[in-house]
């Protein structure tokens, strides 16, 4: 089924005025361009300091296609499990197709590679909305619970991790911010679960005090947003929740570590676990599109932990860069395609983006 592209307020969850049809899709100027650029620019720098590339390359050369390609398996399966955590959290209102899960989250993810701010998260939202004629302030608190799951299994990880190894103190302060978020997010999400019609009543009056012509708004899209979280007050779709978080993990653990075993390394399995937490809290790192050299680095620190020569750590993250991003770039052209959305949609996206950030300041 193709989307079909609604226009009407209820249906799409967005505002009582128009958009603007041509958008600087960076927000105001390039500068956010240009951060991640220099800070990608440095990185890169970081990592190919005191590097032989002539080892790096013999490091290249020892590639088992065959396991390697098991690895680029492990990450469209990990990817195609993401879909299915997502199309069960849609659920609470309705369950899209998993065909337009997948090709939404996959859109998502390459947005989020190559534009900054982490705008793919907010364009998927906008996406699936339109799509499928729903609130995307519903779908965007969808989003958010896979952030926090996620987060959880950070935390999760890193405690498995320091009871397997000693780690570095750069680890510690990222592992006790998460534990310090979690303990104040999960609370608040229970809260405003559980007390949903006291938080729309609160909406209600506040909506008193603005304009009218905003006012219905405001309250439908409370509503909405509290709707999201109703898998709160579901235990069999909060187990659902966790279950399938666990498979998004276990298989991003595998992916690295066939990775390793297709370079011939041996090394144990705790590293690839950690190599996925510091990839994942990473990204939150500005960095240029397809976030080359700030990948590089990360992998080469991480592997260092493990006294992993840095010409083969190198030669490492080429390799798991490819098998990431080059699956991702080819799924996601071709989900684009696929649902026949152009670029102008995107920009939409990103243009309801700006002007909420221009409200709130």
């Amino acid at each position: 089924m193709k989307p079909v592209m609604s226009t009407n307020a209820e249906s799409s969850g967005g505002e009582p005025h128009g958009m603007p049809r041509k958008v600087n899709r960076w927000g105001r100027g390039y500068w956010q361009l240009w951060v991640g650029i220099i800070f990608s620019g440095g990185f890169l720098i970081l990592a190919l300091h005191g590097i032989d590339l002539n080892e790096t390359a013999n490091t290249l050369r020892r590639v088992n296609v065959p396991i390697l390609s098991l690895a680029v398996l492990g990450f469209v399966f990990s990817n195609a499990a993401k879909a299915f955590r997502w199309r069960m959290l849609l659920a609470v209102r309705k369950s899209p197709a998993f065909s337009r899960a997948f090709s939404v989250l996959s859109i998502g993810m390459v947005v989020n590679s190559f534009l900054p701010a982490r705008l793919g998260d907010f364009t998927r939202a906008y996406l699936m909305g339109e799509a499928e004629a729903e609130s995307k302030v519903f779908v965007l608190g969808t989003v958010a619970l896979e952030k926090v799951s996620d987060l959880l299994f950070v935390l999760l990880s890193m405690m498995v991790l320091f009871s397997q190894m000693t780690l570095p103190g750069w680890l510690t302060g990222p592992a006790r911010g998460t534990a310090i978020a979690l303990a104040f997010l999960i609370p608040c999400l229970v809260l405003l679960a559980w007390q949903r019609e006291f938080i729309v009543r609160l909406g209600e009056r506040i909506s008193r005090y603005v304009p009218s012509a905003w006012k219905d708004w405001l309250v439908r899209q409370t509503l909405y947003g509290l709707t999201s979280l109703d898998i709160m007050r579901r235990p069999s779709l909060l187990v659902g929740l966790f279950v399938w978080s666990l498979i998004t993990w276990i298989l991003g653990v595998l992916t690295n570590h066939l990775v390793f075993i297709s370079l011939g390394i041996s090394i144990p399995i705790w590293a690839s676990l950690l190599l996925l937490v510091v990839l994942q809290v990473g990204t939150a790192v500005p960095s240029s599109p397809g976030r080359v050299g700030v990948f590089q680095y990360l992998v080469i620190l991480t592997l260092s932990i493990f006294a992993m020569d840095k010409n083969v750590a190198l030669g490492y993250s080429v390799i798991l860069y490819l098998v990431i991003y080059v699956p991702m770039v080819l799924i996601g052209g071709y989900c684009l395609l696929r649902e026949k959305i152009n670029w102008q949609k995107i920009d939409d996206a990103v243009a309801i983006l700006n002007r909420l950030r221009k409200k709130n300041k």
